[in-house]
């Protein structure tokens, strides 16, 4: 395909409300390209979250009566408006003629299916969403986020590793490194209300049964010196309202705190007030948020079914609960986690998110797609080595 002079990028991406951790890669990409000279325009549904300054904006309309009903039309409005060529096109869910594509999910082909899922429209639907991109005949270039993610996805479809990238971590260089003293971890607890020999949990997340929210909560019962703090979930999401009736049900109301979505300040603010990250995901393509954690000195305790879980492990910044998951090893791994236990793992969590190589994955990919850009033969696209992350998925 012919591009012109002036590179141009257009990133489609289905909607960018709620800011969960999708829609704030595809910002902070935009603003890496926009600091490279690239122009870059948002094409989407929903353009809930402020775009980077210089960046525009082309709203497409919603149609469908169902998510892949609405997501198929998207992809088909997406190749419409992008026709002309002039732009390159980088999607950030599996559409149909992307030159690149941020890849942030799971195959959904690997999933489990008998002969009515296969049957079903949505089965179908997303399926031929995903042949578009990663089919041997598609051009697209795959920008994967874990290894395991991409060879699921090569496992089905017989993707070409020629185009594939798996990119580093993508944390943000906010994050850093940055451990709170004592007056700044003291003040962060008193404006939460937590009292000296309270232990604070932090829970992140849009999906509460996938990030296994439940789990945590049928620890929180059995530990009565905790408080739990559950961050990014929509309050009226009907999963959340099931597990705050079973908490009413045996009393843990008054120690769960709901936040809702909150700013990058308010995240640090709570990484600093916490005493564990539990992230329990069934899961997670990576886990941003176990390095986001890591860079700030806060304990995770996690389990192997998240991609980032891996640095958990080698860094010795918390515990990891192997599969399959039983209640009983959360439980054993939250109440080992004494004092003495969290301040060894912070120690180590700082030390390995010195490692600039946690913080490049977003530069990366602007590797890639100026590379693109360029005109450069897709077979000139190379792995990415990056430290090792692992993903596997349970019932």
């Amino acid at each position: 395909m012919q591009r012109s002079e002036t590179k141009k990028v257009a990133l489609g991406i289905f909607r960018l409300r709620p800011a969960g951790g999708l829609e704030r890669h595809a910002l902070r990409l935009a603003s890496e390209l926009l600091a490279r000279g690239i122009s870059v325009t948002f094409y989407t549904t929903d353009p809930g979250e402020a775009v980077p300054e210089g960046a525009g904006v082309v709203m497409l309309p919603r149609s469908g009566f169902t998510n892949h009903g609405a997501l198929a039309a998207f992809s088909r409005s997406l190749a419409a408006a992008t026709a002309n060529g002039d732009e390159l096109v980088v999607g950030f869910q599996k559409l149909a003629g992307l030159d690149v594509l941020f890849c942030a999910d799971w195959c959904f082909a690997d999933r489990p299916a008998n002969l009515w899922t296969r049957l079903n429209p949505r089965h179908r639907a997303m399926c031929a969403l995903e042949r578009a991109c990663f089919a041997p005949s598609a051009a697209t270039r795959i920008l994967a986020l874990s290894q395991p993610q991409l060879d699921a996805f090569v496992a089905v479809y017989d993707t070409p590793r020629s185009r594939t990238a798996v990119l580093p971590p993508t944390v943000d260089p906010r994050y850093a490194a940055t451990m709170p003293d004592a007056a700044r971890r003291a003040s962060a607890r008193t404006a939460y209300g937590l009292a000296k020999e309270t232990v604070a949990w932090l829970w992140t997340g849009l999906q509460p049964r996938v990030k296994g929210l439940d789990r945590v909560t049928a620890a929180l019962a059995k530990r009565p010196e905790a408080v739990l703090f559950v961050v990014g979930v929509d309050p009226a999401h009907r999963a959340l309202a099931a597990l705050l009736r079973q908490a009413r049900g045996v009393g843990l109301e008054r120690r769960i705190r709901l936040l809702g979505v909150v700013s990058d300040a308010e995240l640090q603010a709570l990484f600093t007030a916490c005493d564990l990250l539990v992230h329990p995901a069934r899961l997670d393509v990576t886990g941003t948020v176990i390095l986001e954690a890591m860079a700030n000195g806060l304990p995770v305790v996690t389990t192997a079914n998240c991609g980032y879980s891996v640095h958990v492990a080698t860094a010795q910044a918390g515990s990891v609960i192997p599969p399959p998951f039983e209640q009983s090893a959360l439980d054993h791994a939250l109440a080992a986690a004494d004092a003495a236990m969290r301040a060894r793992w912070s120690e180590n969590a700082l030390a390995y998110a010195r490692n600039p190589l946690l913080y490049s994955g977003i530069a990366k990919a602007a590797d890639v797609i100026e590379q693109a850009l360029g005109g450069r033969r897709r077979a000139d696209i190379r792995q990415t080595t990056s430290p090792a992350s692992g993903c596997q998925r349970t019932e």
